[in-house]
């Protein structure tokens, strides 16, 4: 119900505004400047992110070292970008992702509040007196033609200077649309004395925030509105205090596709707003005393207004800091233990008592930037490749705890009989670990739309390739089992030899599967144990279809059987390439001839 009334409202509401353009110029052209501010910072956040690469997960990264370090990064990102909201909805992704801690979350959360009272500073020492039509000119042009190039750098560049020009050409039709009004838009004419009017207005920031999914077009409205004499200067400190607490509800919106990592990175900025939110109220009085106070020091006229309100809002930011980082290590515990981390599978017991598994890590969230999209890759993959491995060691019947097993104890362990309690079905498996998790991972690749630099594209092909490789050696153990379950009890004691041996080479290529990233820095390591696989996979082959061969002679098999242990050879030598292939695929840092190089070492003719 809720989003058949907001698509039946959206064309009300844009009919009732064209119908206030059209009865006022003015507001006309005060919606446009509010329109090319939004989409301004869209450009400049769409340029941050084109031309960061693979230096703002290292930015993000080294910013885990402390909470000190966390709030100056938060605060630096901030005023680099004029978006609070882009740095909470990236330090969501980079949570999620793994790629930055809770702590750091927090610290960047609290930087981003700080840091967003630069754009307050630069709209009331300039943006209101300078021509910021003219200043922007240069700026569209030169952001345009750079936008269309097609480097990366350049086009980031020019999607940044895109963003700035917009910025500034929106303020000054703000500026513009509020000085045409005369009047007839006069906020202060409804001014309420009191708390009502503080409620009120705090509310009206808020609303407007969530409307505009921008504190600093709420903010600059805000100051547009107090240079024009449209607002008064009491009511102006609660929509700086609204605009504080609307930011919260995008992030809100963003952790919903988020896990619990990034919900906590949601968390943190809600509580930091209503903590500091309430205390300001509480404390109003004093906050304004202290804004006159500095005002007076730095000597600024009693009708100073616009710099009392850009110092006002730093005032209130640094507030939340005092009040909120002396209980920041309590908050992140608290944090932790009300969004616990998913439960990761266990690599031991019966896989199909479990419930249907989905992917852990890809979310919407992460869709945000290409750093946090390729992540959540890498640990998706990984964590299909985990499954894959138990699914292929239930459907050879292997023991649950193999990887725990020593080559010599997996061999006195495969010849023993198999409890039927433990024969679980592998398409069963199949369906329940590996095609939801699959799915979930190609859904993800189908809606990364971020601008990819040229090795980010060749990373997000390995995976794609990677994954389609392990769930194609799930199928093919798949295959096998159909006719392990009628032979393994076999009367024929060659015939339960014969897939004890297959069960056994099964089993040691996942003991080696299992222990692939002790070696994923060590180049020469991977490319010799991919050689010795091989050579071990040709070698038995060659020996298992000798046995077969004097099986054959001997007559203790016959045609029919031969066929389908040769048949079933081939399947677990396809179990093995692929998962070898797709092993390959958590090594996707390494360069595209490297990796082209790896997936030639596993190709058998």
């Amino acid at each position: 119900m809720p989003k058949v009334i907001r698509q039946a409202g959206l064309p009300v509401l844009l009919v009732a505004l064209l119908g206030l353009m059209i009865w006022n110029s003015a507001l006309a052209t005060l919606a446009a400047g509010v329109a090319l501010f939004v989409l301004g910072i869209g450009r400049l956040e769409e340029g941050f992110r084109a031309f960061s690469g693979g230096a703002l997960e290292r930015w993000l990264k080294w910013s885990t070292s402390g909470l000190w370090r966390s709030l100056l990064v938060g605060v630096i990102s901030t005023a680099m970008v004029q978006s609070s909201t882009l740095v909470t909805l990236l330090g969501i992704a980079f949570l999620s992702a793994g790629l930055i801690n809770t702590l750091g979350g927090v610290g960047l959360v609290f930087g981003a509040n700080l840091g967003t009272t630069s754009g307050a500073w630069l709209i009331a020492l300039a943006g209101l007196k300078l021509n910021m039509a003219q200043l922007s000119m240069p700026m569209l042009a030169f952001g345009v033609f750079l936008a269309r190039r097609e480097e990366t750098g350049w086009r980031g560049g020019g999607l940044a200077l895109l963003g700035i020009g917009l910025l500034f050409l929106g303020i000054d039709l703000m500026k513009t649309g509020f000085s045409g009004f005369e009047g007839a838009f006069d906020l202060a004419r409804y001014a309420v004395e009191g708390w009502a009017g503080v409620l009120l207005f705090v509310l009206i920031g808020a609303l407007a925030t969530v409307v505009m999914q921008s504190s600093h077009a709420t903010l600059v409205l805000t100051l547009a509105a107090l240079a024009a004499g449209q607002v008064q200067y009491d009511n102006a400190l609660a929509l700086v205090i609204g605009a504080n607490l609307g930011s919260t509800a995008t992030a809100l919106f963003a952790a919903i596709g988020s896990n619990n990592a990034g919900r906590r990175i949601a968390a943190t900025h809600l509580i930091f707003n209503l903590v500091t939110a309430g205390a300001a109220l509480l404390l109003l009085h004093q906050l304004i005393a202290a804004v006159e106070w500095l005002a007076d020091v730095g000597g600024l006229a009693a009708d100073a207004h616009m710099l009392k309100l850009a110092i006002f809002h730093t005032v209130y930011n640094v507030f939340g800091l005092v009040l909120m980082l002396p209980w920041s290590p309590l908050l992140v515990r608290g944090l932790e233990r009300w969004l616990p981390e998913e439960a990761a599978m266990a690599d031991c017991g019966m896989l199909s008592e479990r419930p249907r598994t989905r992917a852990k890590y890809v979310n919407d969230t992460a869709l945000l930037h290409a750093d946090t999209a390729l992540k959540v890759l890498e640990q998706e993959l990984q964590h299909l490749a985990q499954l894959s491995r138990q699914v292929v060691g239930a459907a050879l019947y292997l023991p649950h705890d193999l990887t725990a097993l020593p080559p010599a104890e997996l061999h006195a362990r495969v010849r023993q009989p198999v409890p039927l309690a433990v024969r679980e079905d592998a398409d069963a498996l199949y369906e329940r670990h590996i095609k939801g998790v699959y799915a979930d991972i190609v859904d993800f690749l189908s809606h990364v739309d971020v601008s990819l630099l040229p090795e980010q594209q060749q990373v997000m092909m390995n995976v794609s390739v990677a994954a389609r490789d392990l769930v194609a050696a799930v199928k093919a153990a798949k295959h096998l089992q159909s006719n392990l379950r009628q032979q393994i009890d076999s009367s024929q004691p060659v015939i339960r030899q014969a897939y004890t041996q297959l069960r056994e080479q099964g089993g040691l290529s996942l003991l080696e599967l299992g222990h692939w990233l002790d070696t994923v820095d060590d180049t020469q390591g991977r490319e010799r144990r991919l050689e010795d696989g091989e050579a071990q996979d040709q070698r038995f082959a060659e020996a298992f279809q000798r046995d077969l061969q004097q099986h054959l002679r001997n007559r203790e098999l016959d045609g029919w059987q031969a066929t389908s242990l040769l048949n079933d050879l081939h399947y677990l030598l396809r179990v093995r390439r692929h998962l070898r292939r797709g092993h390959i695929g958590l090594t996707q840092r390494v360069s595209a001839d490297e990796a082209e190089r790896l997936e030639q070492a596993v190709n058998l003719a």
